[in-house]
């Protein structure tokens, strides 16, 4: 990797393991330290401003890396370094915002390079990931701010933020050229800021995913520009970095299974065939995440789709074939293969729904240009 980032992250992961082993019930505080002090969060912003200029490919292999130590870590920091490596893409803005666009950048980088943590703070209750389905509204006050009130659901990160980011809707009327739903901004200590203390997942337990109550909240900014959404189409971004965590759990149990190599000629051809799909679906998600640009259109868009999907559902069955071949000796509540199997399930799988996605694909359906009709 061009960026040496996975060395960095290696030397780091034999103490999230311990840490995750003493108490994997509490944020991962120390290990977000290391991963900002090091600079692998910010590493997507151009190297003038902090970063390394890392590929959603190297993003991708990191999340999985970290995943394979703790994947609550590894949800944390794919808000941010999602985020870092939006900012950090070619994002042609339009021209009457590209000076404003290109401040912003260099805004967000000094706060990654200060420590400041960015989160998400997007899902709401019954809108089963579907940004139209947003009911959090932003508007004017007199003072021109924008003020955002609506309740957010499994925002990572919790109180640990420094600033959330987070969609709404907005009137054209209060802002011309808007798309339905944008994007901004919101310190976590903001005047009309509720962070919940509610958070009880069945996985990723340490993530501080709280409900966040906004009533009218001043937004710091809006992100990017009116439609941001629409012209930039960041989502697959971040998907391609979720579907790396299930990926990276199902990697652990393998390892721990095939560690040593056990006597067995049928446990060992499992763990073979195992090994096979793990590596067939790392393939599929690393083809798709280095053909990322920002814009690509809705054939990317439909393919990271079926990308995160299909990897994430495979990996999670892996996950669950691989536990249950494990037998009783794993069989504990706060074993390590455990913790895995449940993280595997959560969090990713939500982001957006499979539900969701498997109804946006039938809906949508069309087949990829690799398969169509050959000419001739």
């Amino acid at each position: 990797m061009g960026s040496d980032l996975l060395p960095l992250v290696a030397e780091m992961t034999p103490r999230f393991v311990e840490r995750e082993k003493a108490d994997p019930e509490s944020y991962p505080a120390q290990n977000i330290a290391e991963l900002q002090a090091a600079g692998i969060i910010n590493a997507p912003f151009a190297q003038a401003l902090g970063g390394k200029q890392c590929s959603l490919q190297e993003s991708v292999a990191v999340i999985e890396s970290i995943a394979q130590a703790s994947p609550s870590t590894a949800l944390v920091v794919s808000m941010p370094l999602g985020l870092a490596g939006i900012l950090g893409s070619r994002v042609e803005a339009p021209a009457a915002q590209s000076a404003a666009w290109a401040s912003q950048v260099e805004l967000v980088a000094g706060d990654y390079r200060a420590g400041k943590l960015y989160a998400a703070c997007n899902s709401e209750r019954g809108a089963s990931g579907s940004l139209a389905a947003t009911k959090t509204s932003a508007a004017r006050d007199a003072a021109g701010r924008f003020l955002l009130t609506g309740e957010k659901i499994l925002a990572s990160s919790g109180r640990y933020a420094r600033y959330f980011f987070s969609t709404a809707k907005v009137d054209p009327a209060d802002l011309p050229g808007c798309g339905i739903v944008e994007l901004f901004f919101v310190e976590t200590d903001a005047s009309g800021v509720d962070i919940l203390d509610d958070w009880d997942g069945f996985g990723m337990r340490s993530t501080e995913s709280q409900t966040v109550r906004y009533t009218d909240a001043p937004a710091h900014s809006l992100m990017g520009f009116p439609d941001f959404l629409a012209l930039v189409q960041p989502l697959p971004y971040w998907f391609c970095m979720f579907a790396a965590i299930p990926l990276g759990c199902a990697a652990t149990i393998l390892h721990t299974l095939a560690t040593p190599a056990p006597q067995s000629p049928a446990m060992r051809l499992r763990l073979s065939e195992a090994a096979m799909r793990y590596e067939a679906l790392r393939a599929y998600l690393m083809e798709t995440a280095g053909l990322w640009r920002p814009g690509a259109g809705p054939a990317y868009a439909a393919r990271v789709l079926r990308t995160k999907t299909y990897v994430t559902q495979e990996a999670t069955k892996l996950s669950a074939e691989l536990f249950a071949l494990g037998g009783g000796r794993h069989y504990t509540r706060t074993g390590r293969l455990s913790l895995m199997l449940a993280d595997s399930f959560a969090g990713t799988a939500l982001r957006p729904p499979l539900g969701m996605a498997l109804e946006a694909l039938v809906e949508d359906f069309s087949l990829p240009e690799s398969l169509a009709e050959p000419s001739g």
